[in-house]
């Protein structure tokens, strides 16, 4: 992988958490105290995996398109 398309992917994340981070702190602060994606069972948890997949799933596509 190049550098531009390290820096590329990279920059591309970093816009995200960014945009998320605030968003978050708009939208839902307690969710980062509370941590009820934890516990077993919640749908809490089932929405932060499925969170987590679109993320994994988000990076392979700027990765592939880059390539």
């Amino acid at each position: 992988m190049t550098t531009a398309i390290k820096n590329s992917a990279s920059e591309a994340a970093r816009t995200r958490v960014e945009w998320l981070t605030k968003w978050m702190k708009e939208n839902a602060p307690e969710c980062s105290k509370e941590q009820k994606h934890l516990d077993h069972g919640t749908v809490e948890r089932a929405y932060w995996h499925y969170g987590y997949l679109s993320a994994l799933r988000d990076i392979l596509r700027l990765l592939s398109a880059d390539n």
